[in-house]
């Protein structure tokens, strides 16, 4: 498949394929198609691998990292390093969730206030940052 398949299929734009291509996270075959001009020929596998690169970015990893973690996978290389970039990116979201557990209360908390007639004192932003203190 070329391109604009790979691209329909994966519900990414055209542009989103060929800058992963630029990243070096997709390597499509070449081969030419009646003429001279080459063209990239993309597989089944390189349609799970976009998957895998849409998950990670999902995840927050970055382009570098999900370099590093395909280039050890197709290396066959130990786990350890895999391990280790995805438990430091666990524990990043783990820490982004309680960021935003403290910023919901707050706002639970404000609507509550605002429910009920804006009546007392309001809650104070210092509330967020005293939750992000105590983890």
């Amino acid at each position: 498949m070329w391109i604009a398949e790979l691209a329909r299929r994966a519900g990414v734009k055209p542009t989103t394929v060929r800058h992963y291509l630029r990243e070096g996270l997709l390597s499509p075959r070449t081969g030419h198609a009646g003429g001279s001009r080459p063209y990239l020929e993309f597989t089944e596998a390189d349609l799970r691998l976009l998957s895998s690169i849409q998950a990670g970015q999902a995840l927050g990893l970055s382009l570098e990292e999900i370099r590093m973690l395909i280039g050890v996978r197709r290396s066959g290389e130990g786990h350890a390093r895999m391990l280790k970039v995805l438990t430091a990116q666990r524990e990043k979201l783990r820490g982004r969730a309680q960021d935003l557990q403290a910023m919901l209360t707050f706002l639970e908390r404000k609507i509550a206030w605002l429910e009920s007639g804006a009546k007392g004192a309001p809650p104070s932003h210092a509330e967020i940052h005293d939750a992000k203190k105590l983890k």
